[in-house]
């Protein structure tokens, strides 16, 4: 009985670090995006001249459909030198099959106007119109219960392994 105890004590452990490490690298990533959003806030703003606000079509093939995304080009100055920049966002304009989207951004946006972009001071070649978002630090409750359900699993099967507990579920 010692053996099938231990066994199954192995088997949530496999269970319990492979909850474990999914969670530990969907923590990692929304905590990354997270601490980066927050930093974007401290970035400085400063004023910036839409030079180019368009919809970009773009075509794989002849028997995809097309998908739409916004372009933008604005210029600005940091710390004395002019610069430009294309980035909406940190990670840029998703491609949408419809271009209403892109169309509302180019309204929001419209070429010659003045407007507020945010820099990165340690890459002043890198300039934003829209910061990232921080919900994936208000969301890192949930796969923080998963790694917490790993642990708790591995724990759980020791102590009854240790205490002498059958593990077999067809004993009730």
């Amino acid at each position: 009985m010692e053996k099938q105890s231990q066994a199954g004590a192995w088997y949530l452990t496999a269970v319990g670090l492979s909850l474990c490490l999914i969670a530990g690298i969907f923590l990692w990533l929304m905590g990354r995006s997270y601490l980066r959003a927050r930093e974007m806030t401290t970035w400085p703003q400063v004023p910036c001249l839409i030079l180019r606000s368009e919809v970009a079509e773009r075509r794989i093939g002849e028997t995809v459909a097309p998908d739409y995304r916004f372009a933008v080009l604005f210029g600005y100055q940091y710390e004395g030198k002019d610069y430009e920049s294309d980035r909406w966002s940190l990670r840029g304009s998703m491609p949408r099959q419809d271009p209403t989207q892109a169309e509302k951004l180019v309204e929001e946006f419209p070429m010659g106007s003045q407007q507020r972009c945010w820099v990165n001071p340690r890459q002043p070649e890198i300039a934003l119109l829209k910061l990232d978002s921080r919900a994936a630090g208000y969301s890192l409750w949930f796969p923080g219960l998963f790694f917490l359900g790993g642990v708790g699993m591995m724990i759980g099967a020791w102590k009854r392994s240790k205490s002498g507990e059958l593990l077999d579920p067809s004993v009730s």
